[in-house]
């Protein structure tokens, strides 16, 4: 009998250890629901603006317009940097949470060195605020809060080796479209390529009547110039896509570089009305001292070429994707060796 009473309390022990057990799962479970859902979007078309403050850094705000999203009312947005942003309000879920004797530790970091992420869905207040801390020492994951709360978690992006904290630690540049050309070539009104240096390669497309046609800057017989739709049209559509390597707005030998002579200079006028200027300067000659680089030829020798855009951007490229828009006269003229 008493064997019995003992083996009965056993069960009884065991059975509130499992109840207990089962319980603390699904409390666990549902916090994790719970801040899953708390820090992500379920559908990232739904946000209009997106803000995201640094006490190191400027402050970046997106918002969307018919192409995409724009930073600072100003500037086109990569598409491919901010996809790493949006998976991050889209995707995350929980890693764990921090063990309460560091959660006073983990506040205090964010609030000294946090990162403030405002999410909205419509013109009002923020509908979700985020604040993103340190790394955690593993490396796979992130602390993070919801603001208006203290309880903060460890979150992580699934098959993303890192923390989430550098994808909004960026600077502006970082997140700027770094596209120069993006033109449909059937909205382009005029392109005069010309080169300073070599002024009979230099040459002007009128893309505005129901013909397009080329004509040379200098006086040259256009008898012998070649205005044939497809090769004026084929040289349009190297305007499409064309990316920057790098913006190098800060580069140190900047002024020096513009106080030369371009070595090209494209103005583009589109259907719009809208003209942009883009002048090419040699980078070799800069960075290795074999210029100044004075022939089309010696252009296309080049590894990189940089660009200054509108007299506001300074941009380099690497010459192999700037090669159609370097070409000279030669080839709209029948006779090649012109």
């Amino acid at each position: 009998m008493k064997n019995r009473w003992i083996l009965t309390s056993v069960l009884i022990l065991l059975s509130v250890l499992a109840y207990y057990l089962y319980k603390q799962k699904i409390l666990a479970g549902n916090s994790m629901v719970k801040a899953d859902r708390g820090f992500t979007v379920s559908d990232i078309r739904s946000v209009s603006k997106i803000v995201i403050k640094h006490v190191k850094l400027q402050p970046l705000v997106f918002t969307r317009d018919k192409a995409g999203w724009i930073v600072n009312g100003k500037y086109q947005v990569d598409p491919a940097v901010f996809l790493h942003v949006e998976k991050v309000l889209t995707d995350i879920t929980m890693l764990y949470i921090p063990p309460t004797n560091s959660i006073a530790t983990i506040l205090k970091s964010i609030k000294n060195n946090g990162i403030q992420v405002d999410v909205y869905t419509d013109s009002g207040s923020a509908s979700k605020i985020i604040h993103i801390g340190s790394d955690i020492q593993s490396g796979d994951g992130t602390f993070m809060v919801l603001g208006g709360s203290k309880q903060p978690y460890a979150m992580h992006l699934s098959g993303l080796a890192g923390g989430i904290r550098s994808r909004f630690e960026q600077p502006l540049e970082n997140f700027r479209n770094k596209f120069i050309y993006q033109y449909n070539s059937d909205d382009i009104d005029f392109v005069k390529v010309d080169y300073p240096k070599n002024n009979i390669h230099s040459f002007i497309i009128n893309n505005h009547g129901s013909v397009a046609s080329v004509h040379p800057v200098v006086n040259r017989d256009e008898k012998n110039v070649e205005s044939k739709t497809n090769v004026i049209k084929s040289y349009l559509e190297g305007f499409e896509n064309l990316g920057a390597e790098k913006l190098m707005n800060s580069y140190p030998l900047r002024d020096s570089v513009l106080s030369t002579i371009p070595g090209c200079i494209i103005e583009l006028k589109d259907k719009g009305g809208k003209v942009v200027l883009y002048k090419y300067y040699p980078f070799d000659d800069f960075e290795n001292g074999t210029g100044p680089s004075s022939q089309v030829g010696e252009l296309r020798f080049q590894n990189r070429m940089f660009v200054l855009v509108d007299n506001l951007d300074f941009i380099l490229f690497r010459i192999v994707y700037l090669e159609i828009y370097l070409e000279a006269m030669k080839i709209f003229v029948k006779d090649k060796t012109l």
